[in-house]
């Protein structure tokens, strides 16, 4: 039987093979993971976040920007929130890469945020001034006595001391591992600020309901400001997952010394990578390191449809504009990391990156469950013509009296206007099954009406889908299914401070997933209203619905 979900109300407990992860979609809107859907700097706009300790223990905690075309990790840095914690900031267009993330809080971070903000690296900032943040919880002090804990507590408003704080964060070669003068990040659950009569931190997992996540999009100019809380997901670890904060390091032969806590984990998969090193082995708990962790994620947010309010239309009295995101959190755990690092980087070795894109290594991929890169391509539509949806797409819209525009369930006649996406072109015979339009990127803004028109969410990411005249408002479904029933999660092995070449380290494992079709989905109706007779605009957000076939009740 299908469900109606809201994203705020619970949603799958998933049971993996390694272990058991117990994740959720939080209902008292709390977590240890927090995924906010979107952000953008495009036209002046502004995506607040606010970012809220609730324990009484401090917390570690990742935030990372990922831009909206790919998942690639655009901008990342950690946060040490002292008990009860808040911090605050906000992502801004500025910077010599166009995004720049400011605050005016006190709260640690690392690296230390420069007076005019924090620019987004060169690396992957083409694109990505517009995307999603995930936001997890790494560790928390196992009490309130570690070094770094004293040094994050604020005293007055500020805290005790950052500079200590951060050189928990540098990265520890294998044979200094325990060795507590050594500053940085030693194992999963130990670091040391490498001065002090006792300089060594230690971890346990962070409280499943750490934290308290919300945003906001804001347009100074135009007027208009809405936010809601993030997608919380309780129970997304159940170990530490502390990882340094410096940047990947290359020989001077260009190949890619292993490191099973650099600082792109943990992510929606692995806490850390596994490791030769017997003490960083003990430390990290099978679940993160596996990559479990999203085969839990992808089941609790898996959604079959979303469901929400459209409207497009103006008059003498004003303009209503509900514009979609849809954001497919989590797509580049499909993807050959170590091939990912060599394709994107300055440092790394030519030939190496071509090994990653020659004709054997896709074959070896491919045989695998899919091609080197495995991004799950998402149908919006089938039997396109022109770009344009016909009957038996997977979009359905409705007015509000019940009447079906198009979809699967039109009554149209074959002289009414089809729906349309654009930009258009021909995609191949109407009449063809094979033939399909998909969702293109991980972040995707769904604007209702004429393709050139002002909407609600000015976004280069856009698809727009142009209503039948006969109505300007109601509500659709957009039905989501994968391409790739058996989609590849990567297994990674390595030794501790060893170039790794592709291939040689790499070990692609099976998919875990009790269902492995599972597509994980978040995002919003953003509304925009204005009126002749009133100043500014009126916006506001509402989460999307989600209609799941298996996934658990409602509560």
């Amino acid at each position: 039987m299908k469900q109606f979900q809201k994203f705020g109300v619970a949603a799958a407990v998933a049971t993996v093979a390694a272990g058991t992860v117990a994740q959720d979609v939080s209902r008292s809107e709390t977590g240890d993971l927090a995924i906010i859907p979107y952000y953008t700097v495009l036209d002046g706009t502004n995506t607040g976040m606010h970012i809220i300790n609730t324990t009484e223990s401090t917390q570690v905690v990742k935030v990372r920007l990922r831009r909206g075309t790919d998942s690639k990790d655009a901008l990342d840095f950690n946060l040490v929130m002292s008990p009860r914690d808040e911090w605050t900031a906000n992502i801004g267009a500025g910077g010599a890469n166009g995004v720049l993330v400011t605050t005016n809080d006190t709260t640690c971070t690392v690296p230390e945020f420069p007076a005019g903000g924090a620019e987004m690296p060169a690396t992957f900032a083409e694109g990505a001034t517009e995307g999603y943040v995930e936001i997890i919880a790494m560790a928390q002090a196992s009490t309130e006595l570690q070094p770094i804990a004293v040094n994050a507590e604020h005293d007055a408003g500020t805290p005790e001391s950052c500079e200590l704080v951060r050189q928990n964060f540098y990265r520890v070669a294998e044979t200094s591992v325990g060795t507590a003068t050594v500053r940085g990040t030693h194992t999963a659950n130990l670091t040391s600020q490498g001065t002090g009569t006792s300089p060594l931190s230690s971890f346990v997992d962070s409280d499943d309901n750490a934290l308290k996540v919300s945003f906001m999009l804001t347009d100074p100019t135009g007027g208009l400001e809405a936010g809601d809380n993030a997608v919380m997901i309780e129970g997304f670890a159940d170990a530490a997952m502390m990882t340094n904060q410096q940047p990947l390091s290359f020989g001077t032969d260009g190949l890619l010394n292993y490191d099973p806590l650099n600082f792109e984990l943990p992510n929606l998969a692995y806490g850390s990578y596994a490791s030769t090193n017997a003490a960083r082995a003990a430390a990290a708990d099978a679940s993160s390191t596996d990559g479990s962790m999203w085969a839990g994620l992808s089941n609790a947010i898996d959604a079959d449809a979303v469901a929400n309010d459209w409207a497009a239309f103006s008059t003498a009295d004003g303009t209503v504009h509900a514009d979609w995101v849809v954001t497919l959190p989590g797509q580049y755990v499909m993807t050959n990391p170590i091939c990912d690092i060599y394709t994107g980087y300055s440092e790394a070795n030519a030939t190496a990156a071509a090994a990653c894109a020659n004709a054997t290594a896709i074959a070896a991929y491919s045989a695998l469950g899919g091609a080197d890169r495995n991004q799950l391509p998402l149908l919006v539509a089938s039997n396109v013509d022109g770009g344009s949806l016909v009957e038996g797409s997977n979009m359905n819209l409705w007015d509000r009296e019940e009447l079906s525009l198009a979809g699967e369930e039109s009554t149209k006649t074959p002289e009414d206007p089809d729906l349309g996406f654009s930009p258009g072109g021909t995609s191949g015979d109407p009449a063809d099954p094979d033939v399909s339009v998909v969702l293109p990127y991980e972040v995707n803004v769904i604007a209702f009406g004429d393709a050139d028109a002002t909407t609600a969410v000015e976004s280069a990411l856009k698809l727009s889908v142009t209503p039948p005249a006969t109505s300007d408002r109601g509500w659709a479904r957009l039905d989501i299914q994968s391409t790739n029933p058996m989609p590849q999660r990567w297994n990674l092995t390595g030794t501790d401070d060893d170039n790794v070449q592709p291939g040689a380290s790499l070990d692609p494992g099976s998919w875990t997933a009790t269902d492995a079709s599972d597509v994980g989905v978040v995002g919003f109706a953003l509304w925009q209203r204005s009126f002749a007779e009133q100043a500014g605009n009126y916006g506001r957000m509402i989460e999307h619905s989600t209609i799941a076939s298996s996934g658990g009740t409602i509560r």
